[in-house]
């Protein structure tokens, strides 16, 4: 983390990773498709959030 936050890579790479997470969850069938569902517009909501600040 630089002196003005994290640069715009890292956080894309932070949620590209909670993505790959939450799909590898789903595949293994460790999660149903609703929590599915749920969990990965909470990650879209929560980022569409951070860059309209």
């Amino acid at each position: 983390m630089g002196l003005f936050g994290k640069k715009p890579r890292d956080e894309r790479e932070e949620i590209k990773g909670k993505i790959e997470k939450l799909m590898s969850e789903y595949d293994k069938e460790e999660i149903d498709g609703d929590t599915y569902l749920r969990r990965m517009m909470d990650l879209t909501l929560s980022n569409s959030k951070k860059k309209k600040k």
